[in-house]
């Protein structure tokens, strides 16, 4: 088919389907859709919950009392401890059903997902991984989300193979670094973005295998920098011990001369590294992709893209989570790991041919499915014949179109519809929707999504996070008792053994926030996941960009490849 204007049954306003999207879509044998995709996106991050942690009654056959769950307590469903959940000692086909042809597919999906036992915890082959969730082959980690075959790591969002990396967003190869963001291949790195190969370094912005570096943008191959100038090694160390950077107030105040340096700095429009034919931002490695953001090594023939790597091919509106050889997926989120036909559904691992299906691992041909590993042949968590599994398959998806769901707000949701955003388990603002689309409450009921208010935990804080000392040196070993206000939004937490080491090691200030709140000013400092023009700022071309306009707040010096690399290189 030709191109096509479509009006979003959602938003109302007009997106465009390409010719090579019909194409794609015939090809998996679904309809075209009908969200455009900004909506489909929202939609579903509505159903990933990274971060959001709750204490409710532990469900594990022969446990008592409660244990941390990423379901909230008013959720009606049972939660089992991961280990448990990945043994042999308990079966999903037990909670099975069969279709029922008179009701709409999704209600039966709903219904089943509040029959089945849900894991706790989305970990796979991780080792001492506490509170870690959308995580796989991890290792002595704490609070760590979206990530892979990391070790030794806290309190971090998005990261690939990292070493004793805390409080990082979106990095790759890194170790021993802290308060990074989107930082590749770096070593004792601290307080910077975008920035590869380098180390010894604090408050570094778009800098490249640079070393013993502090408050610098833009620099290649430097040492003994600060603010951009050149130093002897004794002059560079005298400077740095003047910045007072083990102190609380002394990281303060660098983090604002740095703020005021990044405005000043020069701003490639795309990070697209060793690309062909991509449009996207921080792309590496990959070809003939568009509308990717945040993918890293292997991308090819793919569309509307978000957060994964090493390898996805022939697939469209998947992540965050998506990738690790993949092929043939289709609106999705954490369908990365080695999955062929992963098809509208969440979190699909180590499969192939799984459609509608949510937490369902190394398994083919399954079709509705809750919370399974090693399977087959099923629909709806009930074990069928590979015959009989062919030949229901075509009933249900007619089904599906012949009698649709239909949501509160009227809009309709047939085969090749994701998962409608009021049967979701989690309300928005537990999800990543918040994270990366914003909305008040009101906003969120009037969309038709879930909304539940924060409940603070029992605890009693014993110390305010403006009250913690100024440096390392002065802390005891008796923080570790302490339940810390935090400065901003007055969350309680600790600091835990494995932490206190680490800021010890490096000689760094205690935080006085929170770490959900650390993650939030993480994010701030990203680009939306929006594709604009702008003009580069020499005025001679208009180019793509996720920088916002600076009316907007964003920074003046945006500016194209060739300009870029003129003032940079």
């Amino acid at each position: 088919m030709k191109e096509e204007t479509k009006k979003c049954v959602n938003c109302q306003k007009n997106f465009t389907i390409e010719e090579e999207d019909f194409n794609f879509y015939e090809k998996i044998k679904v309809p075209p859709p009908t969200w455009c995709p900004e909506c489909r996106l929202i939609r579903r991050l509505a159903w990933r919950n990274e971060h959001s942690l709750f204490k409710r009654p532990n469900g594990t056959p022969g446990s008592t009392g409660t244990h941390i769950s990423i379901y909230n307590p008013e959720e009606k469903i049972t939660t089992y401890d991961k280990e448990f959940w990945w043994s042999d000692k308990w079966e999903p086909l037990d909670y099975g059903r069969d279709y029922d042809f008179s009701k709409p597919f999704f209600q039966q999906f709903k219904e089943l997902l509040e029959r089945v036992p849900h894991i706790a915890f989305f970990d796979s082959k991780s080792i001492n991984a506490r509170f870690c969730n959308f995580t796989v082959e991890l290792k002595n980690c704490y609070l760590i989300t979206a990530a892979w075959r990391c070790e030794d790591s806290m309190y971090g969002n998005r990261l690939y193979e990292c070493k004793f990396t805390h409080d990082s967003y979106i990095c790759f190869h890194t170790e021993y670094c802290y308060e990074n963001v989107y930082c590749h291949g770096s070593n004792k790195l601290f307080f910077s973005r975008e920035c590869d190969g380098c180390i010894d370094s604090y408050f570094l912005y778009d800098c490249r295998n640079c070393s013993d570096c502090l408050l610098c943008t833009n620099l290649r191959n430097k040492k003994y920098c600060i603010a951009n100038i050149q130093y002897t090694r004794e002059e560079y160390l005298k400077k740095k011990q003047e910045l007072v950077l083990n102190t609380r107030d002394g990281i303060e105040e660098a983090r604002k001369k740095f703020e005021e340096m990044y405005r000043n700095a020069f701003h490639k429009h795309l990070q697209l590294i060793n690309t062909n034919n991509v449009v996207g931002d921080h792309v590496y490695n990959s070809r003939n992709s568009s509308h990717i953001f945040d993918f890293h090594d292997g991308a090819e023939n793919s569309k509307f893209v978000h957060w994964g790597n090493d390898g996805l091919k022939d697939s469209y509106d998947v992540g965050p989570g998506c990738g690790d050889e993949s092929e043939l997926n289709y609106e999705g989120i954490s369908t990365g790991v080695k999955n062929y036909k992963a098809i509208l559904g969440t979190t699909i691992w180590y499969s192939q041919n799984v459609w509608y299906s949510s937490m369902v691992s190394n398994s083919h041909d399954c079709f509705g499915c809750v919370e399974m590993d090693k399977k087959q042949y099923c629909i709806l968590n009930k074990q069928y014949t590979k015959e009989e599994y062919e030949n229901l398959i075509p009933k249900i998806v007619q089904h599906m179109m012949d009698m649709p769901y239909v949501d509160k707000k009227g809009r309709k949701y047939g085969h090749g519809e994701f998962f409608p955003p009021e049967i979701s388990p989690f309300a928005y603002n537990e999800t990543v929707a918040q994270d990366y689309f914003p909305i008040t409450k009101k906003e969120a009921e009037e969309k038709g999504f879930s909304w539940r208010e924060y409940r603070g935990g029992e605890y009693q804080t014993t110390i305010k996070g403006k009250d913690l000392p100024q440096t390392i040196a002065e802390v005891t070993d008796s923080i570790l008792n302490e339940v810390i206000e935090c400065e901003i939004t007055k969350k309680p937490f600790k600091i835990l053994e494995q932490e206190l080491s680490f800021y010890r090691r490096f000689d760094l200030p205690l935080p006085p926030i929170h770490p959900d709140e650390r993650h939030n000013r993480r994010l701030k400092l990203r680009n939306p996941m929006i594709l604009r023009k702008r003009m580069c700022f020499f005025g001679d071309k208009e180019v793509d960009t996720t920088y916002l306009p600076v009316e907007e707040g964003g920074p003046e010096k945006v500016v194209c490849t060739e300009h870029y690399n003129k003032e940079v290189y």
